[in-house]
């Protein structure tokens, strides 16, 4: 009997011995080393069971991650959930409290090594109806409390007032952060998310294919007037307010995106409303003072599942109440989708990220001076799609086969197919060229300035005021590294940047122009548009603007020339046609393939070719697009007292951009490239990897690898 109490007693003290161990942090030597966790999904609620049923923010996590295993809670609200691979998922539980609590828990818990882990908090949530659309993500830079707050009764607001909430310490709303740190703790108020994390995370994702469902559809036609809601889903960066309280309604907007700026700054835009993440931040800085997390590595990707007020017509009333279109299944699917890739990169790469934060990769820095033509639209869309490029400004050489006005809105429309929240600024140059009348056939003109008819939604933005020559010196100026100029139109802009700033050359890494013929035959007859013109070697991006492609060739910039000798080995034909449209999953993809359904006449006739969209791909890889000869090449531009009148447009000024008479040049030989002595500053391309070249195009434009190529 002794030696069974004695044995009782002796069990009892060890536990609590345990028990005090794992309090003081400290782990019995017999226990099993701690599980190494890489990164943890925090999702928030759940509906019904973890999976097989209706989705809340876990189910699908689990159920496209089936490596999980699920592990006991006891402190938490739900299940954890842990693969061999690295990666923990958790449900919070909704509400402030809840989420503390639970990320508190979680970060004690002996049985996990959390020390390098990464934190990925996705969920769904209220998004402004201003920035973001039905089942959009928005990657946070910044998580700000809505709660620490004075608050007056909506009844009592005075009329002044737009709403009645006041900062602490402010006497009225809006007012800048105060100084109240003896008797307030406001290190929970705004949490700054580390930059070069979100970006690398926003990178990463930005061109992942989103759900989009009829019903999510008919709920955005509702928002009339809010252009940026009516959209197809994206991705995009934007800020996150976090309180407790269900908020709704536009008064209360206008207070989220004022909030923001008060305590993030003046930078901080409001995108989603969410009901957890300060509390989660709070909980992981505080782990992080005690070394059991780095709080520096987390994200925060918040999907749009509703909006945070009512349309036109609409009460908040309704609004608040009203269900989620299908339940909010495109935004649960678009947490777990965008979130998936960022998950995947870090374990995939977890010899190079456990020890340091991913970046960004290094991008190139691009001005676009293009006509906006047909295959001008291709490579814009590729250009803002393509990871490695950083697309700094688009001028519109309205000597072309855009005009100005419509060009340049056309350019921002599609810049907004990819981004809505872009802001690559858009400006025209001069309408003529430098000198002589040279035009494209007025069929073509219009052609161009409608993008063949293909309906798009117009951007929010307006074209910048400045002319695009000072444009393009403005943004090399402002530029941290060398800038690649690719010009896919005349070389009016560029020729008048080159003489108005020869300084910019030092801010020049490279001049990609896709224009001009060698050896090829030209391509300037084209039957029933201008069938006698005596012109058989020319390029029509050359022949318009001959002088100011002459003035290019003869700078002493590094040209890449990617003329018809190459582009002629990349024809769009009808099974290119038919392999994108099998892969179309975007808008700016759905775009470009109705234009090509719009252009089919143009694909049947065997005279398409990839010739701007060649250029934009030896922007990315010129080894492997654009092998030649370095040349040194001038521009024939012999002046004729004979105009040749159907490619010349007698109503343009009699003033040239140099201040000269401007004068006729001879049809038949304007814009013939010619070799000449000299310096051989020009890669003259003659051979290219077409097959790659297709495949990188579609990889960009759809959902395909574009990082890999």
């Amino acid at each position: 009997m002794f030696d069974a109490v004695l044995r009782i007693t002796l069990v009892r003290a060890t536990l609590t011995f345990v028990v005090l161990l794992l309090c003081l942090g400290v782990r019995p030597v017999w226990a099993a080393p701690p599980l190494p966790v890489k990164v943890v999904v925090l999702s928030m609620f759940e509906n019904g069971e973890p999976t097989g049923d209706k989705p809340g923010e876990l189910q699908l996590w689990l159920e496209r991650n089936p490596q999980l295993r699920e592990m006991p809670f006891t402190m938490g609200e739900y299940s954890l959930y842990y693969a061999d691979s690295g990666l923990l998922v958790a449900c919070l539980g909704g509400g402030i409290p809840n989420a503390t609590a639970s990320t508190m828990a979680l970060g004690l818990d002996e049985r996990f090594d959390l020390s390098k882990a990464y934190w990925l908090i996705a969920g769904i949530a209220g998004a402004d109806p201003q920035d973001l659309s039905l089942g959009s993500a928005a990657w946070a830079g910044a998580v700000v409390d809505g709660d620490l707050v004075y608050e007056i009764d909506a009844r009592e607001i005075p009329d002044a007032w737009p709403y009645g909430f006041i900062p602490l310490g402010a006497s009225e709303p809006a007012d800048g952060p105060q100084d109240v740190s003896t008797g307030w703790t406001l290190d929970t108020i705004s949490f700054e998310l580390d930059k070069g994390l979100s970006e690398w995370a926003y990178q990463l994702t930005r061109n992942t294919p989103l759900m989009d469902t009829p019903a999510m559809q008919a709920f955005r036609a509702e928002f009339d007037g809010y252009p940026l809601a009516q959209r197809p889903p994206f991705v995009t960066r934007g800020d996150t307010l976090s309180a407790s309280t269900y908020w709704h309604g536009e008064k209360l907007n206008q207070w989220a995106n004022d909030w923001l700026r008060v305590y993030a700054g003046e930078s901080a835009q409001f995108m989603t409303s969410n009901m957890e993440d300060s509390g989660t931040l709070t909980a992981l800085h505080r782990l992080g003072r005690a070394g059991r997390v780095d709080p520096q590595r987390v994200l925060v990707l918040r999907t749009a599942s509703n909006y945070t007020m009512p349309p036109k017509g609409r009460s908040a009333a309704w609004s608040t109440t009203a269900e989620y279109p299908d339940g909010g299944l495109g935004a649960l699917d678009t947490a777990q989708r965008v979130g998936q890739p960022v998950v995947d990169a870090l374990i995939d790469n977890w010899g190079t990220y456990r020890d340091s934060l991913p970046h960004a990769q290094d991008r190139i820095p691009v001005v676009f001076d293009t006509d906006m033509a047909i295959d001008d639209w291709a490579a814009l869309l590729f250009l803002a799609r393509h990871p490695r490029i950083e697309l700094l400004a688009v001028t519109v050489s309205a000597s072309g086969e855009a005009h100005c006005e419509p060009g340049a809105r056309n350019a921002l429309a599609l810049l907004d197919l990819v981004d809505p929240h872009n802001q690559v600024p858009v400006s025209c140059g001069d309408s003529y060229p430098m000198d002589g009348y040279f035009v494209f056939p007025v069929p073509w003109q219009k052609d161009m300035d409608s993008l063949s008819g293909v309906a798009i939604t117009p951007s929010v933005r307006e074209p910048d005021t400045r002319h695009g020559v000072e444009l393009l010196h403005d943004v090399l100026a402002a530029a941290s590294a060398p800038v690649t100029v690719l010009a896919t139109g005349p070389l009016t802009n560029i020729a008048q940047w080159l003489e108005r700033y020869p300084g910019d050359r030092s801010k020049t890494d490279r001049l990609v122009v896709m224009g001009g013929a060698l050896d090829a035959p030209g391509n300037i007859i084209v039957p029933g548009f201008t069938d006698d013109n005596p012109n058989t070697r020319a390029e029509w991006n050359i022949y318009v603007d001959p002088l100011a492609a002459d003035k290019v060739l003869r700078s002493d910039l590094a040209i890449e020339l990617v003329g018809l000798d190459v582009t002629n080995h990349v024809k769009v034909t009808t099974d290119f046609a038919a392999q994108f449209k099998g892969r179309v999953d975007n808008p700016a993809a759905a775009f470009w393939d109705a234009v090509l359904d719009a252009n089919q006449w143009f694909i049947d006739s065997g005279e398409y070719y990839f010739w701007d969209v060649l250029a934009a791909l030896a922007v990315i890889d010129r080894d492997r697009f654009c092998e030649g000869d370095m040349l040194g090449l001038a521009v024939q531009y012999e002046e004729t007292d004979q105009p040749w009148g159907a490619t010349s447009d007698k109503t343009m000024p009699e003033i040239s951009s140099m201040g000269t008479p401007r004068r006729h040049f001879a049809a038949a030989s304007a814009g013939v490239i010619e070799e000449r002595e000299g310096v051989k500053n020009t890669l003259f391309c003659r051979t290219t990897d077409a097959e790659a070249a297709f495949e990188l195009f579609m990889n960009t434009l759809t959902s395909g690898d574009a990082a890999r190529d």
